[in-house]
């Protein structure tokens, strides 16, 4: 899993979607990391509780960590947190000795409300990555596009990848003071139905099985929203798909297909 989440920390540098110290990624190992005492009497408080992450370990990326550093030393980045029985708190159940004491990343609260919406899903997801992908960030500045239909409708237009990808859309989660427990609210509700959302002048979130996965959808709707900014540089409204186009490539999928 570090492996993974090594590579993918590397191609959210390379694609220019982690400047500095942006973006943060987590993976619920449970099933793959033993047990570790039960968080008790002194374990950090997540600031609210999650009872769907009761006694789940989550693998996390370090406050202030760079995604060009993770892609080197992955294990350096990160830690694993032991939610306690009631899920309100954690202990670090492991890190990597450093200079300092882990700290989870700052966004830590979208992370627990995105895994515990997949816990009640009941989503083969594990995966999180969010990032700042370039140019659907700056698509999130037109009031034009502003909302989940507007968006989506243009975006699936551009390309039969999005519709392919994400049947079911994205999430658009208006702007909230990033690392709150607001935002965090905010994105778990959005994530209720999706597997990836817009931030909005934020950034973007996207699940998966994996973290390559969570990076595909990530990489899909980008390519979309490049594509139409581009036609609008070029001068033109772009044409895209018509709504029938796009039920056309619906009809055409068939399970296990792609």
């Amino acid at each position: 899993m570090l492996a993974s989440l090594g590579e993918t920390a590397g191609l959210l540098w390379q694609k220019g979607w982690a400047e500095a110290n942006a973006g943060n990624l987590s993976c619920d190992v449970t099933d793959l990391v033993p047990e570790s005492p039960s968080p008790g009497a002194g374990a950090t408080s997540f600031g609210a509780a999650f009872p769907e992450l009761a006694g789940r370990r989550l693998l996390v990326t370090a406050a202030g960590t760079r995604m060009r550093d993770l892609a080197r030393e992955p294990d350096r980045g990160c830690g694993i947190l032991q939610c306690a029985a009631d899920g309100a708190g954690y202990r670090v159940a492991w890190s990597a000795e450093g200079p300092t004491p882990f700290t989870p990343t700052s966004e830590l609260p979208s992370h627990l409300a995105i895994h515990a919406a997949l816990r009640r899903r009941g989503a083969p997801a594990r995966a999180l990555v969010h990032t700042h992908p370039t140019e659907l960030l700056a698509l999130s500045h037109d009031l034009g596009l502003a909302g989940e239909e507007r968006l989506g409708r243009a975006l699936r237009a551009m390309h039969p990848e999005m519709v392919v990808a994400l049947p079911g859309g994205l999430g658009v989660v208006p702007y909230t003071l990033p690392g709150t427990m607001a935002q965090g609210v905010a994105a778990g509700a959005a994530m209720e139905g999706h597997d990836i959302a817009l931030w909005v002048k934020h950034g973007a979130v996207a699940v998966g099985r994996d973290f390559a996965e969570a990076f595909d959808l990530l990489d899909t709707v980008n390519t979309a929203a490049r594509m139409l900014l581009l036609c609008r540089a070029a001068g033109y409204e772009p044409q895209g798909l018509s709504d029938s186009d796009v039920e056309e490539v619906r009809r055409s999928l068939r399970p296990g297909s792609r």
